[in-house]
């Protein structure tokens, strides 16, 4: 089944809007569908629009870095217990692609699809809840400053 980059894109903000919602079935069976009719360059896009969309809610909450800052979020203490692999992956392609590291994006995809089939698909449902957490944290804070938020691409 072929897919043009239109409908590709609109699958993508369907799946944010349902994984958001809470209503993961439908976001992964959306993903399902967006893999199945993508090959890997297509999908590194879809990966970069999730970033892309991280990357708005954390400008939408903190303003653009100064110059010569950079994005970092923060995960656990590895202290913890050993972070899942798909869920290092998630957290270190938001923030190379929130501070223009191209390069690093493509490293972690390649490793990532490389990987094979299962922890390839990890990764990218990994990515996808990453960046809902991240929105729903967004919209959370932003209720709390008592601000009307904007209605999200998504």
């Amino acid at each position: 089944m072929d897919m043009d980059t239109t409908r590709r894109a609109q699958l993508v903000i369907d799946v944010l809007r349902h994984a958001v919602a809470g209503d993961h079935d439908d976001a992964m069976q959306l993903m399902a569908e967006i893999a199945q009719a993508s090959d890997g360059q297509e999908m590194y896009g879809v990966c970069c629009a999730l970033a892309e969309a991280a990357r708005q809610t954390l400008v939408r909450l903190y303003g653009h870095p100064a110059p010569e800052g950079l994005w970092a979020l923060v995960a656990p203490d590895p202290a913890d217990g050993p972070r899942h692999p798909a869920h290092t992956f998630a957290l270190r392609f938001v923030t190379a692609f929130a501070n223009d590291d191209m390069p690093t994006c493509e490293a972690l995809y390649v490793t990532a699809a490389r990987a094979g089939g299962e922890d390839y698909s990890h990764s990218v449902t990994a990515l996808v809840g990453v960046v809902a957490r991240l929105t729903q944290v967004a919209l959370e804070e932003l209720a709390a400053r008592d601000e009307t938020p904007t209605t999200h691409p998504y």
